[in-house]
């Protein structure tokens, strides 16, 4: 059952990000705009929205936007792939699940190719890795800890 629970997380973040990927560029952008807002109201923009990463405020939103939503992917992916066992070791299925995300990362951006006013950038699928890697790791990182936690065991009386 975890592992059929663990497939529909999966593949619900996935429908997600073709969902906003299917939006046109204009869409897109004034999305991008009102997070950005919000973003900048609550004061948390150097949190979230690192200057570093672009000089370009919206086009940061968007970059940062990517790389949240793909480690939300990569976790799942990383639980996914240990559920339904598609590496027989934890560090197989971490690349298992990488191969997965920049899969659908590049096909992904194929997509975005056929969208009004948006593109396909071979870059994006980059900006997309630094979120999953994280994410596989991360959820790889929790999957050990909780193999390897210390058993409790009875103490005679």
């Amino acid at each position: 059952m975890k592992k059929w629970i663990s497939l529909a997380v999966t593949l619900g973040v996935m429908v997600l990000i073709f969902l906003f990927s299917s939006q046109p560029g204009a869409q897109s952008g004034a999305l991008s705009e009102q997070v950005l807002d919000r973003v900048q109201q609550s004061g948390t923009a150097d949190v979230f929205i690192p200057e570093w990463f672009s000089g370009n405020v919206q086009a940061n939103v968007r970059k940062w936007a990517h790389v949240y939503i793909y480690a939300v992917l990569g976790a799942s992916m990383m639980v996914t792939a240990v559920s339904w066992r598609w590496g027989k070791t934890l560090p197989r299925s971490a690349l298992a699940a990488a191969a997965a995300c920049v899969t659908f990362a590049a096909t992904d951006e194929l997509h975005q190719y056929f969208v009004p006013g948006r593109a396909m950038l071979a870059t994006d699928v980059g900006v997309d890795s630094l979120g999953f890697l994280p994410g596989i790791l991360l959820a790889g990182l929790v999957v050990w800890l909780l193999r390897h936690r210390p058993r409790k065991c009875s103490q005679p009386k």
